[in-house]
């Protein structure tokens, strides 16, 4: 058995806590893998057991560590609050207590044993985490960030309460005490710009109502929205969010689904037409039976796959986590050299000791473990708020080295609402007959081609089929009355051996109807249109560069003519699903990566073999399944956008990296050659992890 179990996790203080973390979970038995996200402070756990106490014992590996964890099982169902920021209370008291140190500092005398109460409350009271911290690190033999802001506040702390007593003249309380209270206020500015890059998801989070109104016993009651059951009636009365996915019983109203899918204005939906739980009923009342709750509505997948795909890590992160998995030890040692070196060369203890302290403080590598996640939080929640879900992150980094984008025709580059435009009867049948036995066969199809017979069809009363066949790319078949007809292509009608007759030349779509033993019975014409936006969407990709290609099983006039409105550089037509996929490998053996576009049903195997697949959807379960990135309303102007947060995500990735590792780097020379206070050191720490984070920030301006 293979499951997933969702955590929320509270207490982690930096990237190495995550590292750290990820590592006692993956030795937990029957635990296949696992991902932590420092950022967002969740937890996805891969296991392959049946054990009823497996989650129990992964609860306990996370306490055991040091950490409080939590059983999230429904991903839409509410706000989780952060918990590991320090308090306000403490810093109020580190710098209550530290501005008499610091008024030692600029000259003004202060006794040194007022000094040293000053000092003991903010080392031993405000800055009591980070002993808490270290102590459950190195219980594991870890070394986190906090051990160094120990080690080297420790140390200047410990050399002032000797030298207190020993009466030194030089007392450094305010070294130790400032860059404590400087972490403590760079962690609480930290974790509110982590909590402005999670604002798209937690946005999503409170979109589904508490409550809701649902029939029991036959009257409506007010129920907890989690108790809902799938297949019972909700009553949605008008202005009220929609509790769940369901489709309408009865009634008709306009419905605000713009924190779904993206779409600004309200959509008209009536009797049978479906509606998204978390989307705001606008104007009448509405009576819904329940097609999807709790883990399975659209929301919660929705806010699943957001998280998951925010979790996930590319190549560049992996490096990174290495490299902060050896930086503490790297850094002790550095420190260690630098205190000998400056004892070597005969300078006094004091000098030795502020040198050493400098570089453990500078080189705290929050920036570092803060430059890639925060940038995938901000892109992935911003996309989300636009209808753009991103299942994972290698998509996205893919995208930025995409040749070539492929487009489907019907449904994709078009509207696919088709119109029945004209129908010609062959060897004498009469339209109403022929017509009525193409309705019969698409009867209970969601093909857009199906859809324009059933319009067409004046009458509600279809013929009965059996041994119905659907031949993807192709047509259908069945058995009308003890006869068996087909309905589809030329190519269809071809492979069949029969002979298609001169028809008058026409770009709009032609489906045959053919009796088995007869030949063909009629020929009917069906007219498509481009969808909105189609030429700019198609403009915008060749100004990056990009190549596009209309793949298409309609004949080659309809797609020719769409191409040509729509402006695509290449038209393939008459192509079967298996000839899409032969033509993205045959690509990518050329390598060229493509990118593929296409409406999540039909086009499910070239979506998967594409480099990064589109689909084109409207948060159905077949959209969201078929492809890496969907687009939860069918706006084709979405395309060029997410291409363009692709790149603009991994330069700002590259460029907090550039600086964090610069930061550090520099940083730590300064500090060791004596040009770095830690009060500076420590200022200088919390403003560059504030610093990456609201670079990442700037995402959220597109």
């Amino acid at each position: 058995m293979n499951d997933s179990l969702h955590l929320k996790i509270k207490g982690m203080r930096c990237v190495t806590c995550a590292a750290r973390l990820e590592k006692a979970l993956k030795r937990v038995q029957g635990v296949k893998g696992a991902r932590v996200n420092f950022v967002s402070e969740k937890a996805d756990v891969e296991i392959n057991s049946t054990d009823s106490h497996l989650p129990h014992q992964i609860l306990e590996a996370i306490r055991s560590e040091g950490y409080e964890g939590e059983m999230s099982q429904n991903h839409g169902g509410g706000h989780h609050h952060n918990h590991t920021s320090p308090s306000y209370a403490d810093l109020i008291v580190a710098i209550l207590f530290t501005l008499p140190l610091l008024a030692h500092m600029i000259g003004f005398y202060v006794s040194p044993y007022l000094q040293l109460v000053c000092g003991s409350v903010v080392q031993l009271w405000a800055g009591r985490r980070f002993y808490q911290s270290s102590w459950r690190s190195l219980k594991h033999l870890n070394a986190g960030m906090d051990l160094l802001v120990v080690i080297g506040t420790s140390a200047a702390y410990g050399y002032s309460v000797v030298g207190v007593f020993l009466g030194a003249q030089e007392l450094y309380f305010e070294a130790s005490a400032v860059v404590i209270t400087l972490v403590l206020l760079g962690r609480l500015l930290e974790e509110r710009a982590k909590r402005s890059a999670n604002e798209a998801v937690r946005s999503l989070m409170k979109l589904t109502p508490p409550t809701a109104f649902v029939e029991r016993d036959g009257v409506y009651v007010e129920v907890l929205t989690q108790d809902i059951k799938k297949g019972e009636k909700v009553f949605v009365r008008a202005w009220q969010r929609v509790p769940v996915d369901g489709v309408i019983l009865e009634g008709k109203s306009e419905v605000d689904e713009s924190m779904i899918t993206g779409e600004s204005l309200p959509v008209l939906r009536q009797e049978r037409d479906k509606v998204i739980g978390g989307t705001t009923n606008t104007s009448g009342n509405l009576y819904l039976e329940a097609s999807a709750v709790g883990s399975q509505s659209t929301l919660a997948r929705m806010i699943h796959m957001v998280e998951k795909a925010q979790s996930s890590r590319p190549p560049i992160q992996r490096f990174v986590d290495q490299v902060a998995g050896v930086f503490t030890p790297l850094v002790l040692l550095i420190s260690i050299i630098t205190f000998g070196s400056w004892l070597a060369l005969g300078y006094p203890l004091q000098v030795a000791l502020i040198s050493a302290v400098s570089v453990l403080v500078i080189a705290c590598p929050c920036a570092l473990g803060l430059a890639t996640p925060t940038a995938i939080v901000v892109a992935m929640g911003g996309a989300a708020r636009k209808g753009v879900l991103i299942k994972d992150l290698e998509s996205l980094e893919a995208l930025r080295m995409v040749d070539q984008v492929v487009f489907d025709k019907t449904g994709t580059l078009t509207k696919g609402e088709f119109s029945l435009t004209f129908i010609k009867p062959l060897a004498g049948q009469g339209e109403e007959k022929i017509l009525l036995l193409a309705a019969s066969l698409q009867k209970g199809s969601e093909h857009p081609v199906a859809k324009a017979f059933l319009t067409a069809l004046k009458t509600p009363h279809f013929l009965e089929v059996e041994d119905f066949l659907s031949l993807p790319g192709k047509g259908i078949k069945g058995k009308v009355q003890g006869k068996m007809y087909s309905l589809g292509s030329e190519k269809m009608m071809e492979e069949m051996g029969l002979d298609i007759p001169v028809l008058r030349q026409s770009d709009q779509t032609t489906v045959y109807l053919a009796e088995d033993g007869i030949g063909l019975l009629g020929v009917f014409y069906l007219s498509d249109t481009p969808r909105l936006h189609a030429r700019d969407t198609l403009k915008a990709l060749k100004a990056m560069g990009l190549k596009t290609i209309m793949l298409t099983g309609d004949k080659k006039e309809a797609a020719l003519m769409i191409g040509e409105r729509v402006g695509i550089e290449e038209v393939m037509a008459g192509l079967q699903p298996k000839d899409k996929i032969n033509y993205v490998k045959a690509q990518e053996e050329h390598h060229n990566l493509v990118a593929m576009v296409g409406d999540g049903v039909n086009d499910g195997p070239a979506l998967a073999a594409a480099t990064v697949g589109f689909a084109m959807g409207s948060g159905t379960d077949v959209a969201m399944d078929a492809a890496p990135i969907t687009l939860m309303r069918p706006s084709l102007e979405l395309i060029p956008e997410t291409f363009l947060l692709s790149k603009r995500t991994f330069r700002i990735i590259k460029e907090n990296l550039f600086w964090a590792f610069i930061f550090n780097v520099v940083g730590i020379g300064f500090a060791a050659f004596g040009h770095l206070s830690p009060e500076i050191a420590g200022g200088a720490m919390a403003a560059s992890s504030i610093m990456v984070v609201l670079n990442s920030l700037r995402l959220k301006r597109n």
